[in-house]
Protein backbone atom coordinates (compact mmCIF):
# COMPACT_ATOMS: atom_id res chain seq x y z
CA UNK A 1 0.00 0.00 0.00
CA UNK A 2 1.63 3.61 -1.12
CA UNK A 3 1.40 6.23 1.35
CA UNK A 4 -1.43 8.24 -0.16
CA UNK A 5 -3.53 5.41 0.28
CA UNK A 6 -2.20 4.54 3.64
CA UNK A 7 -3.00 8.25 4.58
CA UNK A 8 -6.66 7.99 3.62
CA UNK A 9 -7.20 4.72 5.16
CA UNK A 10 -6.21 6.28 8.76
CA UNK A 11 -8.33 9.47 8.04
CA UNK A 12 -11.05 7.13 7.34
CA UNK A 13 -10.78 5.14 10.31
CA UNK A 14 -9.99 8.79 12.50
CA UNK A 15 -12.89 10.62 10.82
CA UNK A 16 -15.57 8.44 10.37
CA UNK A 17 -16.16 7.33 14.36
CA UNK A 18 -17.18 11.00 14.63
CA UNK A 19 -19.84 11.45 12.15
CA UNK A 20 -21.48 8.25 13.68
CA UNK A 21 -21.21 9.63 17.05
CA UNK A 22 -22.11 13.20 15.43
CA UNK A 23 -25.10 11.69 13.69
CA UNK A 24 -26.60 9.64 16.63
CA UNK A 25 -26.33 12.74 19.01
CA UNK A 26 -27.87 15.23 16.24
CA UNK A 27 -30.84 11.85 16.33
CA UNK A 28 -31.05 11.56 20.36
CA UNK A 29 -30.79 15.45 20.63
CA UNK A 30 -33.25 16.42 18.40
CA UNK A 31 -35.49 13.57 19.59
CA UNK A 32 -36.36 15.97 22.51
CA UNK A 33 -37.63 19.02 20.87
CA UNK A 34 -41.06 19.75 19.33
CA UNK A 35 -40.19 20.15 16.21
CA UNK A 36 -37.80 16.82 15.25
CA UNK A 37 -38.04 16.74 11.70
CA UNK A 38 -36.71 20.12 11.70
CA UNK A 39 -34.04 19.96 13.75
CA UNK A 40 -32.72 17.07 12.15
CA UNK A 41 -32.97 19.06 9.02
CA UNK A 42 -31.01 21.72 10.30
CA UNK A 43 -28.37 20.55 12.51
CA UNK A 44 -27.60 17.56 9.61
CA UNK A 45 -27.32 20.27 6.94
CA UNK A 46 -24.45 22.18 8.58
CA UNK A 47 -20.76 21.16 9.09
CA UNK A 48 -20.11 22.33 12.09
CA UNK A 49 -22.68 20.00 13.53
CA UNK A 50 -22.24 16.98 11.83
CA UNK A 51 -18.69 16.85 13.61
CA UNK A 52 -20.08 17.69 16.86
CA UNK A 53 -19.32 15.63 19.91
CA UNK A 54 -21.42 17.62 22.49
CA UNK A 55 -25.02 19.48 23.02
CA UNK A 56 -23.50 22.73 23.15
CA UNK A 57 -22.35 22.47 19.69
CA UNK A 58 -25.58 21.31 18.75
CA UNK A 59 -27.54 24.09 20.39
CA UNK A 60 -24.95 26.58 19.12
CA UNK A 61 -25.94 25.65 15.66
CA UNK A 62 -29.48 25.99 16.12
CA UNK A 63 -29.53 29.20 17.55
CA UNK A 64 -26.70 29.86 14.37
CA UNK A 65 -29.89 28.91 12.28
CA UNK A 66 -32.45 30.97 14.51
CA UNK A 67 -30.25 34.05 14.36
CA UNK A 68 -30.41 33.88 10.21
CA UNK A 69 -33.59 33.50 10.02
CA UNK A 70 -34.47 36.07 12.28
CA UNK A 71 -31.81 38.43 9.74
CA UNK A 72 -33.52 37.08 6.74
CA UNK A 73 -36.86 38.02 8.01
CA UNK A 74 -35.73 41.68 9.39
CA UNK A 75 -34.19 42.28 6.09
CA UNK A 76 -37.22 41.45 3.94
CA UNK A 77 -39.36 43.58 6.38
CA UNK A 78 -37.22 46.29 5.74
CA UNK A 79 -37.70 45.92 1.52
CA UNK A 80 -41.47 45.41 2.02
CA UNK A 81 -41.66 48.26 4.45
CA UNK A 82 -40.38 50.76 1.03
CA UNK A 83 -43.28 49.89 -1.11
CA UNK A 84 -45.99 48.92 1.47
CA UNK A 85 -49.64 50.31 1.27
CA UNK A 86 -50.54 52.27 4.77
CA UNK A 87 -52.70 49.49 6.10
CA UNK A 88 -49.57 47.32 6.32
CA UNK A 89 -47.02 49.55 6.80
CA UNK A 90 -47.96 50.02 10.14
CA UNK A 91 -47.60 46.58 10.70
CA UNK A 92 -44.29 46.36 8.90
CA UNK A 93 -43.23 48.89 11.40
CA UNK A 94 -44.27 46.71 13.95
CA UNK A 95 -42.33 43.83 12.78
CA UNK A 96 -39.29 45.43 12.01
CA UNK A 97 -39.06 46.98 15.40
CA UNK A 98 -39.74 43.38 17.08
CA UNK A 99 -37.21 41.55 14.68
CA UNK A 100 -34.38 44.04 15.47
CA UNK A 101 -35.32 43.10 19.26
CA UNK A 102 -35.06 39.51 18.42
CA UNK A 103 -31.97 39.78 17.09
CA UNK A 104 -31.16 41.70 20.25
CA UNK A 105 -32.09 38.53 22.25
CA UNK A 106 -30.36 36.19 20.57
CA UNK A 107 -27.04 38.34 20.33
CA UNK A 108 -27.22 37.95 24.02
CA UNK A 109 -28.03 34.15 23.96
CA UNK A 110 -24.64 33.91 22.38
CA UNK A 111 -23.14 35.82 24.95
CA UNK A 112 -24.94 32.94 27.51
CA UNK A 113 -23.16 30.78 25.96
CA UNK A 114 -19.52 32.00 25.33
CA UNK A 115 -20.17 32.71 28.88
CA UNK A 116 -21.37 29.28 30.02
CA UNK A 117 -24.53 30.96 31.71
CA UNK A 118 -26.87 28.38 30.53
CA UNK A 119 -29.77 29.97 31.07
CA UNK A 120 -30.59 31.70 28.35
CA UNK A 121 -34.19 30.60 27.95
CA UNK A 122 -35.75 34.37 28.99
CA UNK A 123 -33.73 35.47 25.78
CA UNK A 124 -34.79 33.10 23.74
CA UNK A 125 -38.57 33.32 24.81
CA UNK A 126 -38.14 36.87 24.34
CA UNK A 127 -37.51 36.38 20.79
CA UNK A 128 -40.01 34.19 20.39
CA UNK A 129 -42.56 36.54 21.76
CA UNK A 130 -40.93 39.21 19.30
CA UNK A 131 -41.78 36.82 16.67
CA UNK A 132 -44.93 36.68 17.86
CA UNK A 133 -46.23 39.82 18.05
CA UNK A 134 -45.14 40.96 14.40
CA UNK A 135 -47.13 37.70 13.39
CA UNK A 136 -49.86 39.57 15.38
CA UNK A 137 -49.25 42.74 14.12
CA UNK A 138 -49.65 41.93 10.61
CA UNK A 139 -53.01 39.61 11.20
CA UNK A 140 -54.51 42.73 12.67
CA UNK A 141 -53.78 44.89 10.34
CA UNK A 142 -54.21 42.37 7.01
CA UNK A 143 -55.69 39.25 7.74
CA UNK A 144 -54.84 36.68 4.98
CA UNK A 145 -51.63 35.68 3.99
CA UNK A 146 -48.66 37.55 5.87
CA UNK A 147 -46.19 39.41 3.54
CA UNK A 148 -43.62 37.38 5.57
CA UNK A 149 -44.83 33.97 4.90
CA UNK A 150 -44.41 31.01 6.85
CA UNK A 151 -41.01 32.56 7.97
CA UNK A 152 -42.03 33.95 11.22
CA UNK A 153 -43.19 30.36 12.29
CA UNK A 154 -40.12 28.21 10.88
CA UNK A 155 -37.92 31.19 13.44
CA UNK A 156 -40.13 30.26 16.49
CA UNK A 157 -39.35 26.57 16.10
CA UNK A 158 -35.73 27.12 15.76
CA UNK A 159 -36.11 29.02 19.52
CA UNK A 160 -38.11 26.66 20.06
CA UNK A 161 -35.10 23.82 19.16
CA UNK A 162 -32.32 26.45 20.75
CA UNK A 163 -34.59 26.14 23.88
CA UNK A 164 -34.31 22.38 24.26
CA UNK A 165 -31.27 21.61 23.09
CA UNK A 166 -29.69 24.20 25.72
CA UNK A 167 -31.97 22.39 28.12
CA UNK A 168 -30.06 19.67 27.56
CA UNK A 169 -26.87 21.05 27.77
CA UNK A 170 -27.79 21.95 31.14
CA UNK A 171 -28.85 18.28 32.34
CA UNK A 172 -32.30 19.42 32.58
CA UNK A 173 -33.52 17.83 29.65
CA UNK A 174 -33.19 13.94 30.21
Amino acid sequence: MNTISKVFVLMLITLWPNQILAQNLIITACDKTLYKELCRKTLQNDPESRAATSLEVLAKVALKNATSTATQIHDQVKKLLKSASKPIKAALRDCNEVYQDALEQLDDTNTSFITKNYDISTYVSAAMDDADTCDQSIEEMTPGKSPIGSQGTTFSQLCSIVLALAKQVNGKGR
